[in-house]
């Protein structure tokens, strides 16, 4: 019951999100000045229904979830199984730059939470379908069924059991089966690759490590970029004034838009100029030295703009936004090393980009979230590149290891 009812609401969620980024036809190729009010619009209405509908009570977040658990005996409010659809549908579909992954999370935990209650379950019972719901969730909006139930018990419950693990695998399961009946069988990323070159395992590690640092800093960009905004200041200011630096930030850099899953298959398709689509600094799209900057710059303020979307008022998740940066860290690493021919020094042919696009994605989740098994599988099945299992194993390995050391609590712990 839990699975299928998750299923569906991340159906929902995915369709209504995606049906209004393309009703609002932002990917275009020249200049976008509506990019400057998409945010502004989105925010407002996801405040305006958080404090005129849910009274100022969201609780946003996966964070929410795991309190909810500890503190509330997985308790969780009926208003939750709906809230965070509406609100995150209207933040990222008018360019949020968050992702629909909490929030299906949070829905998902309170169907289970609620359902239940419905039966009088006892606490354990209670928390083994929230999580189920949770794992429901991540496997429909993803079609990662296994990925889903790793989820579910490296952040929420915390431990395996055999006992646990067979209801997750069955509620994730039937809502992958959800998905599918629905949106058919398409996977969310498509990846050219006849495996990896065994001689280019240095450069996999060397990755790994600038995405432990890279972790480590979207981190701490998370803390510094929360006070950007005063928290006691008027809602509807706060959404206007945020709405429109995000917009600002938009405009500069268009991949920052939504949850940023086009600009990763563009990344994965190697159709690097598409990167430049709709920003004023299109006329260097052919310079590949302006690509790598352009690059940095959109991993400088990526935190940024991820937090001012909370930080105003709107809702999401930071499953999309860590998938996003890892590609483009992956992009900028994989792409340096063939431009700058650094490959020669090993005597091996050029990098295979896709390859280490789509490894850095799960090494950057690995970091933030500090898990490493979800990671792994949330992109061999997204993917569809289990031929990348041990890159991927590496990666997620050494960046969890290194973000680990200088952060030991994960980005749910700390906020």
């Amino acid at each position: 019951m839990v699975g299928v009812l998750a299923g569906l609401a991340a159906v929902v969620l995915k369709q209504a999100t995606h049906g209004l980024e393309a009703l609002l036809d932002i990917h275009q190729k020249g200049t976008n000045y509506w990019l400057l009010v998409f945010p502004v619009i989105g925010i407002l209405l996801a405040t305006a229904y958080t404090f005129i509908v849910q009274k100022g009570k969201l609780g946003r977040g996966i964070s929410n979830v795991v309190n909810n658990i500890y503190h509330k005996s997985s308790y969780m409010e009926k208003d939750k199984m709906y809230s965070h659809m509406i609100t995150s549908s209207l933040t990222v579909g008018f360019g949020g730059s968050m992702g629909l992954e909490a929030p299906i999370v949070v829905t998902g935990s309170a169907f289970g939470s609620n359902i239940a209650a419905l039966f009088n379950l006892e606490y354990k019972e209670r928390t083994l379908l929230l999580a189920c719901g949770a794992a429901a969730g991540i496997s429909a909006i993803f079609g990662a069924p296994i990925a889903g139930v790793l989820f579910a018990i490296e952040v929420l419950l915390g431990e395996f059991s055999t006992v646990n693990f067979v209801p997750l695998l069955i509620s994730s399961a039937l809502a992958s089966v959800i998905a599918q009946l629905i949106n058919g069988t398409e996977q969310i990323f498509y990846i050219r690759t006849m495996g990896w070159d065994l001689k280019a395992l240095p450069f996999y590690i060397a990755m790994s490590i600038l995405l432990g640092f890279y972790s480590v800093y979207v981190m701490k960009g998370i803390a510094f970029s929360e006070k950007l905004i005063k928290p006691t200041l008027n809602p509807y200011k706060k959404a206007a004034i945020g709405g429109a630096v995000l917009g600002a930030l938009i405009f500069l850099f268009p991949p920052l838009y939504g949850e940023g899953y086009h600009t990763v298959q563009l990344l994965l398709n190697t159709d690097y100029t598409s990167l430049f689509n709709g920003s004023i600094f299109s006329n260097y799209q052919t310079s590949e030295v302006a690509l790598l900057v352009f690059t940095v710059g959109i991993l400088l303020v990526k935190i940024v703009a991820t937090q001012l979307t909370i930080s105003a008022g709107g809702n999401g998740g930071f499953f999309a936004p860590s998938l996003f940066m890892g590609s483009m860290v992956g992009f900028f690493f994989v792409y340096s090393v063939n431009y700058f021919n650094i490959y020669k020094i090993l005597g091996i042919n050029k990098l295979n980009e896709p390859n280490f696009i789509a490894v850095a994605m799960a090494g950057l989740m690995s970091g933030v979230m500090h898990t490493p098994l979800t990671a792994i599988f949330l992109i061999a099945e997204a993917t569809g590149g289990y031929a990348l299992l041990v890159p991927l194993m590496i990666v997620s390995s050494f960046s969890f290891l290194i973000s680990k050391y200088f952060m030991p609590h994960s980005i749910y712990v700390k906020h």
